[in-house]
């Protein structure tokens, strides 16, 4: 097939963006021209740093904030110019497919994708389809889901499950002893890994170190890698070293292939592509689900797990440290149980996410040939 125009909305969250960059890399393989459009988030630059062989424009846009909002005269300020640029973008880039991963940031391109009759490709992720998919779905030739459980009033013959594209720098992966020696950790030691997306959770970070104090007797079993993202990094620093842990951390990080890999054990949010990465490699884990998210997904999410008995599920606002402490203990206690929970995860993973949604684009954009 001639190589297409194709424009990806996915910035936002890490969540949207890094599934859309897996997808941009690889139909970029296939010899077409992904453009990826992202957010002003700092998050999105952070995350698009490393890929220089990709395209991205950024849109002028926020998250709807409510009619009642005190924001709503500059969410429309935002919204106009977020309009004119798009409009733009579309009169340089001529995009003949639009490829949404949901999120605010594909509402325009979407509207004008319509507008113009360029086919449209819905991603959802999420155990509950978001605003955005709601709205356009109707108007796509195929939503394409992320869990099978997503419940969206469809015809069945555009609803295809997908999964969740992994990001190419998580398919490479080391064994544990290699990836724990990289970054000084013991391989022997039982490694927690705790982080909060890509702009980390303040309620996880801290859950865990009004945790870290009961846990002091099992210092010399355990070590820890913690993203804090950046407003509680000092804080959180200052409490491991103070207690004598041994811990690696950071705001953000580009080596997430290597802390899962040295991974025996995952706290987190509930994010669907965070799920993902879990999955990817097979670890029990702890969720804690963003207690804000829209229409409460990341619960949503967080109960398939629970119900395959791959992760435990709690609610920010009702565990304590003594609840946390010990479930971490059953856990890292019973290595049949970690295992089990590790190898139901690994069972959940949809290995060939990113070539499903490639082998789709291109079917759509083959119909659209034989139309004209």
């Amino acid at each position: 097939m001639k190589g297409c125009n194709i424009l990806i909305p996915c910035g936002g969250t890490g969540g949207h963006l890094f599934p859309g960059i897996a997808v941009a890399e690889k139909l970029m393989e296939r010899g077409h021209k992904p453009l990826l459009v992202l957010s002003e988030k700092q998050v999105d630059r952070e995350a698009i740093k490393n890929k220089n062989n990709l395209d991205w424009r950024s849109l002028p846009v926020v998250g709807w904030p409510g009619f009642f909002s005190k924001d709503i005269f500059s969410f429309s300020l935002k919204l106009f110019q977020g309009y004119k640029t798009c409009r733009c973008l579309f009169l340089n880039f001529k995009p003949d497919l639009v490829l949404a991963f949901g999120g605010f940031i594909s509402a325009l391109p979407l509207f004008l994708g319509l507008k113009k009759k360029i086919p449209l490709i819905l991603h959802e992720a999420n155990a509950t389809a978001g605003l955005v998919t709601k709205l356009f779905s109707r108007f796509a030739q195929y939503v394409l889901l992320g869990m099978k459980e997503c419940e969206i009033d469809i015809s069945p013959g555009k609803k295809i499950f997908t999964g969740i594209p992994l990001r190419r720098e998580l398919t490479i992966r080391k064994s544990r002893e290699e990836a724990c020696r990289s970054i000084g950790f013991d391989p022997l030691l039982k490694t927690i890994f705790i982080f909060g997306g890509s702009q980390g959770a303040q309620g996880i970070n801290r859950l865990v170190v009004e945790t870290l104090p009961y846990m002091v007797k099992r210092k010399d079993q355990l070590q820890f890698i913690h993203l804090t993202g950046p407003k509680d990094y000092d804080e959180c620093l200052r409490i491991y070293n103070d207690l004598g842990y041994k811990a690696l951390v950071e705001s953000f990080s580009h080596r997430m292939a290597v802390y899962y890999s040295s991974a025996d054990l995952v706290i987190s949010r509930a994010g669907a592509t965070t799920l993902t990465e879990i999955c990817a490699y097979g670890l029990p884990s702890i969720l804690i689900p963003y207690p804000y998210a829209a229409n409460d997904h990341q619960v949503k999410n967080a109960q398939i797990f629970q119900k395959a008995k791959a992760a435990f599920l709690f609610e920010e606002s009702k565990v304590s440290p003594e609840l946390l402490l010990d479930t971490l203990s059953q856990i890292l206690d019973d290595s049949q149980l970690a295992k089990k929970m590790g190898t139901i995860a690994q069972q959940m993973f949809k290995a060939d996410s990113t070539d499903k949604i490639v082998e789709i684009v291109e079917r759509c954009l083959s119909q659209r040939t034989k139309s004209f």
